[in-house]
């Protein structure tokens, strides 16, 4: 609920799964679930940010211009700052924010959660 909306509901860092179980197939959810970083959507890159004060801060990658840059945050805070407020922009285009699931889920917990997804059909 903190990193996925589901049906207008929940966080914004990760993507709307309202309709998953239309786009992925069980295949591709499980390896989403365990392997994150295989495959990551372009519009969801990982930032890695230092401001000149030492501040470092990861998130997802909101918005970027020449001048600019907007991120959310693992905390689903966005922040926005000048370009020459930072020290280093570094992004992770192979790099997943989720975790991998595979240590932290039992099997019957993720067929739990892949059936939950493959339901999310977006008629809610």
């Amino acid at each position: 609920m903190r990193c996925h909306t589901i049906g207008g509901h929940g966080g914004a860092i990760g993507p709307d799964l309202t309709d998953i179980g239309d786009r992925r197939d069980a295949a591709e959810l499980r390896r989403s679930l365990l392997e994150p970083d295989a495959l990551v959507p372009l519009d969801f890159l990982q930032v890695r940010l230092i401001t000149k004060n030492g501040r470092s801060l990861t998130g997802v990658r909101i918005n970027e211009d020449t001048f600019s840059i907007q991120i959310r945050d693992l905390s689903n805070q966005f922040h926005s700052f000048w370009k020459n407020e930072l020290t280093e922009i570094t992004k992770e285009p192979k790099r997943s924010i989720m975790p991998g699931y595979q240590s932290i889920l039992t099997i019957v917990e993720l067929d739990d959660v892949l059936a939950y997804l493959e339901s999310l059909q977006g008629r809610q």
